[in-house]
């Protein structure tokens, strides 16, 4: 019997790991203490920063062994994953989170919010434009990629490290921005799930 299950289990193929980033709380964390934030993976490095022992919908772009690395003011660094517990729902990829994606050169943002369908495309000179998103494509666990419909374009999404240029953040989603117009424009940028 326990050779048909292995058999069973090789045929399904291999599992699809939890894919990245995404929501964490902070759990076992005394009421009266902090979770550190520390430049590196291990315990005896330096603190960056530190997570309220309440924190919630905390975003982890990548993990290395037991520690998840965030974002803390303008840069970054781990937490061990001990102290955190990852938020139920779907993917990133499954397009049913909000994202809030940010470009620079051209500085510009978009705010996906996938359960009202509701689209915000901002830059500096033009304000907030309210859109709608008129199409998705879903990712998969074995691709992590995504992408979105507007009136005015379109969206893609792929899952990885992505850096905004213009600090030490460090971001799990990569944008690419796609405009029609007069004159079209093709904008890059990384997006995030924290709130």
């Amino acid at each position: 019997m326990r050779g048909l299950a292995l058999i069973l289990a090789l045929l399904a193929g291999p599992a699809a790991a939890e894919s990245l980033p995404a929501l964490y709380d902070v759990t076992g964390v005394a009421a009266g203490d902090v979770l550190n934030i520390r430049a590196e993976g291990k315990a005896e490095a330096a603190v960056v920063g530190t997570l309220p022992p309440d924190a919630k919908a905390v975003e982890v772009v990548e993990e290395s062994g037991n520690w998840g690395l965030v974002n803390t003011g303008e840069g970054s660094g781990w937490v061990n994953l001990r102290f955190m517990a990852r938020q139920p729902g779907p993917d990133w990829f499954a397009l049913e989170t909000p994202l809030r994606c940010l470009g620079t050169e051209p500085f510009w943002s978009l705010g996906i919010e996938p359960a009202t369908g509701v689209a915000v495309y901002s830059t500096p000179e033009g304000g907030d434009r309210f859109t709608t998103v008129t199409a998705r494509w879903p990712g998969t666990p074995y691709s992590a990629s995504a992408a979105i419909a507007l009136p005015e374009g379109f969206a893609v999404l792929t899952g990885g490290y992505c850096s905004d240029g213009m600090s030490d953040r460090a971001f799990g989603i990569r944008a690419d921005l796609f405009l029609t117009g007069d004159p079209a424009a093709r904008m890059a940028g990384c997006c995030t799930l924290a709130p």
